[in-house]
């Protein structure tokens, strides 16, 4: 159980944050950070006036499915894997950028999936909804007061 569940993706900051275990439970899928990941400060379920840090979180995705993933190799070329593929060598995924849009969850950073290093590489979810979810705060975002100005 958490104690901050919300749909409101607008709000929330993925960047640098590491997906470190992927778990399929009753046609869901979770997708767990377990350093946790960023609260922005006018979230309306942070009322801290600072963006946050949250201890360890997740993602929920309801009633979700793997749609495709690709690793980018040289010379333009992408390499697609299926989620049997990604599943069986999962090691983390380090968050760059993320949308949500027509039902889909797409994620872009690096890929760790052999423990030998990572690749960039790109993964699509559908799902019914999304939830993110976290039952506190560890510290200040990374770029909480950044850039600071005069």
């Amino acid at each position: 159980m958490w104690r901050f569940e919300s749909n409101d993706h607008q709000d929330i900051a993925l960047h640098d944050n590491l997906i470190n275990l992927i778990i399929v439970e009753n046609g869901n899928i979770l997708l767990v950070f377990s350093d946790g990941f960023d609260v922005v400060k006018t979230h309306p379920l942070n009322n801290t006036q600072k963006s946050k840090h949250t201890t360890e979180s997740q993602i929920t995705l309801l009633n979700a499915q793997f749609v495709k993933g690709n690793v980018f190799l040289i010379e333009n070329k992408k390499h697609e894997f299926d989620f049997s593929e990604l599943m069986k060598k999962f090691v983390y995924f380090e968050v760059l950028q993320f949308k949500i849009e027509n039902d889909e969850l797409y994620l872009f950073g690096n890929l760790d999936a052999d423990g030998l290093g990572s690749e960039t590489a790109e993964i699509w979810f559908s799902s019914s909804d999304v939830i993110f979810c976290w039952n506190d705060y560890s510290s200040d975002a990374w770029f909480e007061g950044w850039p600071k100005r005069n």
